[in-house]
């Protein structure tokens, strides 16, 4: 019949909740003739040949406005003719990530919570920073194609250029109201021109941090960042020796801490030694964002559902994907700006919202309660009435 589980599901039930005297109106299916069929194809590929993203809903009102199927055509006997046709809708790659969590992880997580829900409570403003590229072949990971044509021809797909061609590195600062003014930069990767050029680095976020966002801020806020590389480069006195130091400079941050040595200690027990007094991780950004009176909340690993800007990163990716046409660079700047443009209030607010709910959810699952504060018990002095001790110990035994 060429229906779908869910629409099987969806007529049993119908079939099992209706009463006995409705009687069912009978599906008179859709007859398309070859001339219908043809020119379906050929809208098809017009839009492969545009370069544009194709959907279903898009496909079906197209149609229906040039005339090529009735107005009642519904988008189900679109989708069931396309596909005898040939056309699929295919999954080009497919990535499966399984996070499993340490104690260590959980640990960070509820941490992070609850420093988080500290600083709303003081009224801090939340500022969720963040970086993300956008490239010039950027093209969604699923689209309608006619297998019915060869791979190499050009009615066959929207036919994106492959490889990733020309990237651009996007790097800003949000709150539930928008972009935090002054703080979007947008600039070509591997680039020798400009202030700002290369792959993001530490360095790079460093100037950013101090030149677009910590001065944009009216008010004392907390930052929230993951834990990229160039977020999380520690000062000269938080660093550990690794395995690459050699003996003497092991001696020497030993002696430096005056930790004490063992006679004729290998050099492996001394890298145990300065395990073993690994001083606490303190991060340059961290420093820096500290001295312009501001808070900083990081989030364990694999957490993006709690940084709100994913969320609008994926709104904005997601339009620079259906409407990049020409794949140059001029193309990607004029969509990215668009995309700029449609991070408004109400997605920021959204987005905003959405990692919220996560939160909630993280202090359900986590079983994270609030702290409790101090109790204090006044215990009855010598000189007070025997009525009193009396109240005291009879509400106690209670």
């Amino acid at each position: 019949m060429g229906m779908t589980v869910r629409g099987v599901r969806q007529m049993v039930h119908r079939a099992n909740t209706s009463s006995l005297s409705t009687s069912a109106t009978p599906i008179t299916p859709t007859v398309f003739d070859n001339f219908a069929v043809g020119a379906i194809r050929r809208h098809i590929h017009r839009r492969f040949a545009d370069k544009q993203h194709l959907t279903l809903s898009v496909l079906s009102m197209e149609l229906k406005a040039e005339g090529v199927i009735p107005e009642h055509t519904s988008e189900t006997a679109v989708w069931r003719l396309i596909h005898t046709m040939g056309f699929k809708y295919k999954v080009s790659q497919r990535k499966m990530y399984v996070r499993r969590e340490s104690p260590d992880v959980v640990c960070r997580r509820i941490g992070a919570l609850r420093a988080l829900q500290h600083y709303r409570e003081e009224g801090m403003m939340v500022v969720y920073v963040d970086e993300t590229w956008f490239t010039t072949r950027m093209g969604h990971s699923r689209e309608w194609v006619d297998t019915t044509q060869a791979v190499t021809s050009a009615t066959h797909s929207r036919q994106v250029p492959p490889g990733e061609g020309e990237r651009f590195v996007v790097v800003a600062g949000g709150t539930a109201g928008g972009f935090v003014e002054g703080s979007y930069l947008c600039y070509p990767a591997k680039s020798s021109q400009g202030d700002y050029h290369g792959e993001m680095n530490g360095d790079l976020f460093q100037r950013w941090l101090t030149t677009h966002l910590l001065p944009s801020l009216p008010e004392p806020s907390v930052l929230v960042l993951d834990n990229a590389p160039y977020h999380s480069q520690l000062t000269e006195e938080s660093r550990c020796p690794t395995t690459a130091t050699k003996k003497a400079d092991l001696i020497s941050w030993l002696e430096h801490r005056s930790i004490s040595i063992p006679p004729a200690a290998a050099r492996h027990q001394l890298l145990l030694l300065c395990r073993q007094n690994r001083p606490e991780p303190q991060y340059k950004i961290d420093n820096t964002i500290h001295e312009w009176g501001h808070q900083v909340v990081r989030l364990p690993p694999g957490h993006p559902e709690l940084n709100a800007i994913e969320q609008v990163w994926g709104c904005m990716k997601s339009h620079v994907r259906s409407s990049l046409r020409r794949f140059t660079r001029a193309d990607l700047q004029a969509r990215l700006e668009e995309a700029k443009q449609l991070a408004n209030k109400d997605v920021w607010l959204a987005a905003v919202r959405h990692s919220q709910n996560y939160e909630k959810g993280y202090w359900r699952s986590d079983n994270i309660h609030e702290p409790v504060g101090p109790v204090i018990i006044n215990v009855a002095s010598d000189d007070e009435s025997e009525e009193d001790d009396d109240v005291f110990l009879d509400s106690d035994c209670d």
